[in-house]
Formats: structure tokens, C-alpha cells, sequence
């Protein structure tokens, strides 16, 4: 299976919260980066890139719904929670 690099980040914590927010929709993602951040901890010369790959046939969905939820914002992510919570009770 052929993957894409869709985001590249040097942070941590923002490529497990997109990891994690592509996989609430059902898309594998794949967390990649040159060096072990735990052991390493540092960014020169672009080591400590961070690169986030999906499979092929899911990255122009992947993308969307990044753009959608960088675009909608905190007031967006609310909505989409609140959202969620009423399908729960329903």
C-alpha cells in the first residue's frame, strides 16, 4: 500500500492530535520522523521533522478535513462536540 505525506510538524503533541483526529474518521495515519523524539528531543536542520502519511486513495479526504477543521477553528471543534454529544443521546 503506497502511502502520503499530508502534514509535516516539528511538534509532537500536533502530530498525535492530528493522528488522532484522521483516525476518529477512519483513516490510518502513519507518524514519521528521522530521529526518536523521546531520546532526542531537538529540532536542527530539520531532524526533528515530523511527517504524517495516510494511504494513497485516503489523502485528499485526510486533507480536507484538515483544512475544514484548521479553517472552522476552536468555535468549529465546540460545534462538531456538541454535535457528537446529541447523536449520543439520542
Amino acid at each position: 500500500m503506497q502511502s502520503k505525506v499530508i502534514f509535516r510538524t516539528w511538534d509532537d503533541t500536533e502530530a498525535e492530535i492530528i493522528r488522532g483526529l484522521l483516525e476518529s474518521y477512519g483513516i490510518p495515519c502513519g507518524v514519521i520522523s528521522d530521529i526518536t523524539h523521546s531520546v532526542y528531543p531537538l529540532t536542527t536542520d530539520g531532524l526533528g521533522e515530523i511527517r504524517l502519511s495516510v494511504p494513497e486513495e485516503a489523502a485528499e479526504e485526510a486533507e480536507r478535513i484538515l483544512r475544514e477543521h484548521r479553517a472552522d477553528g476552536p468555535a468549529g471543534a465546540l460545534k462538531a462536540e456538541a454535535l457528537s454529544e446529541a447523536e449520543k443521546d439520542d
